[in-house]
């Protein structure tokens, strides 16, 4: 006699990585929020430096031109070059353990800053901190790009974005208050923290994406990361579209970057604001509403691509930027301390609104075997042009011009900059000329290749 059977209960079906709810530990929308967080804190420590201008200024006896070094080229030349390295490892190796492992490093370089004794140790230390940021972004684009469809990753790169302004918004407050209440020095241990804990928690929670799978010879060329270097660089100079892509982004970068470094300075020198109280409106007006502006134009754009066409990557940040630069210029010249405040809110609002637009676009005009290298080429040239000759510049032509406007030197200077961010706006009106045929061209060879 053959005894019953007894039903088994199905066996558990677990999904993979990008099949996980979106809001469950390890999901995609999970792992956007920690990236995020990574972005910002990688602001924070990047950008904390601009709030301490004054009192390192006064205590080293520094000249403006000095400010913008170390803000600007001291910091933008490892952590620009050293992206296009790391982003070779990130196409080929564990993009999730290079986070941990970048976040990790400038969190303790931020620390160190708060130890230099004189202009070359905080030099030095602000070296260590580009090394360490130099990797986040790249490896971080790739996942995205691997996690979420075409139609949302406008909107997934506009909320990455956002960590910018998050950042900056943070270490405008953690700056400005620990400056006003233990000194600047301890303001860079307190922003050291919470990459630390970050890191952790990214080792301990996420997992590596499955890759697409690629075609055999892309992955085989991959096993060189020098002769892939070259293949990328040579892919992208070959698309018009990137070519203008990366000239708005970094010209408006640039304007950006020497308008944003000497705010601070630009509030205290001109309408006698306290450490504190520079870092609250600038953290409201570019954390606050410039967070808000990056995450809605990158919503916008993706469903103005979506709808009516990949050219609103293009059109979206050009006129963001032919927008806000009456308002900025206008506010850098009143003495009417109200009417700066408020002639702030327009160029706050709009002042990252290219990011999410640019990086996504760049992430359509490639392979998915380039994607992190396509992102780090961007970064490379975005951040040696933009944060490293931004603050350069403005710090340069106040020092210059000093002998003869005396000290209204740093507010014309910082209007010269924002003329600049106009060649950006044309840049990306002729980039939305041509995006439309590159994207097309890429996938068609992308296809022929499947096949």
């Amino acid at each position: 006699m053959v005894a019953p059977q007894v039903p088994q209960p199905p066996k558990a079906v677990f999904p993979s990585e990008a099949e996980k709810p979106p809001w469950s530990i390890g999901g995609r929308n999970y792992v956007l929020i920690l990236l995020t967080l990574v972005a910002a804190i990688n602001f924070l420590d990047r950008q904390i430096l601009s709030v301490l201008l004054e009192p390192i200024k006064a205590e080293f006896g520094l000249p403006d031109w000095a400010l913008g070094v170390l803000t600007g080229i001291g910091f933008a030349a490892f952590y620009a070059t050293l992206g296009i390295p790391i982003a070779a490892l990130a196409d080929r190796f564990n993009r999730r353990n290079i986070i941990v492992v970048c976040t990790g490093l400038f969190s303790v370089m931020t620390a160190l800053c708060g130890l230099a004794q004189n202009f070359w140790h905080l030099f030095l230390a602000r070296i260590g901190v580009g090394v360490g940021e130099a990797g986040t972004m790249p490896a971080s684009q790739s996942i995205i790009s691997n996690l979420f469809p075409t139609e949302n990753r406008a909107a997934a790169m506009g909320l990455l974005a956002t960590g910018g302004n998050i950042g900056l918004m943070l270490g405008m407050l953690i700056g400005g208050f620990v400056n006003d209440w233990w000194g600047w020095r301890w303001a860079f241990a307190v922003a050291a923290m919470p990459g630390v804990l970050l890191a952790l928690s990214i080792w301990l929670t996420v997992k590596e994406p499955v890759r697409p799978k690629e075609p055999a010879a892309a992955a085989e060329a991959r096993q060189h990361i020098v002769r892939g270097i070259l293949k990328s660089l040579s892919t992208m100079s070959k698309v018009p579209s990137i070519r203008w892509f990366t000239i708005g982004g970094s010209l408006y970068g640039l304007t950006g970057y020497g308008l944003y470094t000497f705010m601070a300075p630009y509030y205290m020198r001109y309408h006698e604001y306290s450490t504190s109280e520079a870092g609250v409106l600038i953290s409201i007006m570019t954390g606050v509403l410039g967070a808000t502006g990056t995450f809605a134009g990158g919503v916008v754009c993706a469903k103005l691509a979506t709808r009516f066409g990949l050219h609103w990557n293009g059109w979206v940040p050009a006129m963001a930027i032919l927008l806000s630069a009456p308002f900025m210029i206008t506010m850098l010249l009143t003495d009417n301390t109200w009417l700066a405040v408020c002639l702030f809110v327009v160029p706050g609002f709009l002042s990252s609104v290219y990011a999410g637009p640019t990086w996504a676009i760049i992430q359509e005009l490639v392979t998915p075997a380039q994607r992190a290298m396509a992102a780090s080429v961007y970064m490379l040239l975005f951040n040696l042009i933009a944060l490293g000759l931004g603050p350069v510049y403005t710090g340069a032509v106040s020092s210059a011009i000093e002998p003869a406007v005396g000290d209204q030197s740093l507010r014309y200077a910082m209007a010269s900059v924002v003329v600049i961010s106009l060649i950006g706006a044309f840049a990306y009106v002729m980039a939305a000329r041509r995006v439309t045929g590159d994207v097309s061209k890429v996938r068609a060879a992308q296809e022929r290749t499947d096949a």
